[in-house]
């Protein structure tokens, strides 16, 4: 498949590295030099400096043999022209458009994208705004992360003491009921990932990544998890334009919700968008005196979705010793992440550029193989591979078939129907199976799906 992506910032050059590890042609444009020199050096792929609205750069790309332009630039408008542009190229062209204002849009139902030669829609503060209520509406949960066939999941969640799963084992689970429903994938220790086997322990503290169907998995979330208290008071930093659509949402809910924005012009919109029983602050929320006045010592989470990552981790580890029950972070450097990961305080954090990754990853539809997710907590990613004939699977057990160390088979979608991928499921052709794991492991997994004939070349 060829795919033009115009933008090399964060989101371009996350979906640049999945499609070139998928083995597609991939072509980016960006007027950012030294951002295109970035990636030629670490991937095999094309580069070409312009401006992507331009049909004269876009035919320079060979627009009209691409199969799928995706626009990722930080500049709606960019983004919008880019896709129109292509579209005159190549009518059958596929194009994914991104835009980071979620109002960017009417939403009537008259309204047709297609107008503007766009397929499919991004937007990366609504994508992770909607992963974030995921959360927020089950027990301990850490996050949610959907896959290709709806309904199924892999969820993260946390073990406190106490929990019924804590001292456990896989092999003499108490609740096998629930075990033989789902698989546990994954488990995240101090910074560390854990592929478990039967002998695993599960401990205070754990965080327990499952893979299922969603009811099945958030059972399992359900009884392991104490009594947890609802979250109803909620204060939120950051009128960003995400931070804004979270208050929107959650005070729809019946949420008690505080906003506090130290930009006097972001407050003002706030305050003409929002509803008027939101209690809107003005202030910076790093300043002790203003954490009080919103009520963050009786809070039951803590958000911080403001622009700045250092300021919302700041934040967060202040509410957190102010009394906040729960603290959750949005970060946009993805290397923050794993150091996020093993900070006890952080309950949790979320990433508008991995949401957007995975919300186009689900729209890109991969001959045989194709990463499904990649994680917003862990250091970890999600495969969905197609089971091909002359593969090495073909007509062997889970338990037969040599995973790679570091990885983990987690379900098996054979059509719409989700299936465990338990150690006696037989691998047929036309599976789409799910694996869980590192980066490095998930690539040597790659060569189980390939057809025998072109092992030697993966």
């Amino acid at each position: 498949m060829k795919v033009v992506i115009v933008g090399a910032g964060e989101v371009g050059t996350g979906l640049a590295e999945t499609l070139c590890l998928e083995k597609n042609a991939v072509v980016v444009i960006d007027l950012d030099n030294d951002l295109l020199r970035n990636l030629s050096n670490k991937f095999d792929l094309m580069i070409i400096n312009g401006n992507g609205a331009s049909g004269k750069v876009l035919s320079e790309a060979e627009i009209k043999d691409a199969n799928l332009m995706v626009a990722v630039t930080e500049s709606n408008e960019v983004n919008v022209l880019s896709c129109h542009t292509a579209k005159t190229l190549n009518p059958s062209l596929r194009t994914i458009c991104r835009v980071n204002d979620t109002d960017y849009f009417n939403e009537d139902e008259s309204f047709d994208l297609k107008n503007f030669g766009i397929d499919h829609l991004v937007v990366p503060q609504k994508e992770c705004a909607q992963t974030i209520l995921d959360v927020l509406a089950g027990p301990n949960l850490k996050e949610i992360t959907k896959l290709s066939v709806e309904g199924a999941v892999i969820c993260g969640f946390h073990l406190s003491p106490g929990s019924a799963m804590v001292g456990t084992q896989l092999l003499s689970f108490p609740r096998p009921d629930l075990l033989d429903k789902i698989r546990v994938c994954a488990i995240w220790r101090r910074g560390k990932l854990i592929i478990p086997r039967g002998k695993e322990r599960f401990n205070n503290y754990d965080d327990v990544y499952v893979a299922g169907e969603r009811s099945e998995v958030l059972a399992l979330a359900e009884w392991s998890c104490l009594d947890e208290k609802k979250v109803n008071n909620i204060v939120i930093g950051g009128a960003t334009e995400l931070g804004t659509y979270l208050v929107d949402e959650l005070s729809k809910e019946g949420k008690n919700v505080t906003l506090v924005e130290s930009d006097e012009r972001l407050a003002e919109r706030a305050l003409k968008k929002l509803e008027s029983s939101v209690n809107i602050l003005h202030g910076n929320i790093t300043d002790s005196d203003i954490q009080k006045e919103a009520g963050v010592d009786a809070a039951d989470l803590y958000l911080s979705a403001m622009n700045s990552d250092e300021n919302n981790i700041l934040s967060c580890l202040l509410a957190k010793r102010k009394g906040a029950e729960k603290v959750i972070t949005i970060i946009n450097k993805p290397d923050y992440r794993e150091i996020i990961s093993s900070m006890e305080n952080i309950d949790g954090c979320f990433s508008p550029r991995t949401a957007a990754l995975n919300s186009i990853i689900n729209l890109i539809q991969g001959e045989n193989r194709r990463i499904g997710a990649i994680l917003h907590r862990i250091s970890a990613e999600v495969f969905e591979m197609t089971v091909v004939p002359k593969s090495r699977v073909v007509g062997k057990t889970i338990s037969e078939s040599a995973c790679p160390r570091g990885a983990v088979f987690a379900m098996i979608f054979r059509g719409n129907v989700i299936i465990p991928a338990t150690g006696d499921q037989i691998f047929q052709v036309g599976d789409l199976v799910v694996m869980m794991g590192e980066q490095y492991a998930l690539k040597k997994a790659q060569a189980l799906f390939a057809p025998k004939s072109i092992m030697g070349l993966l």
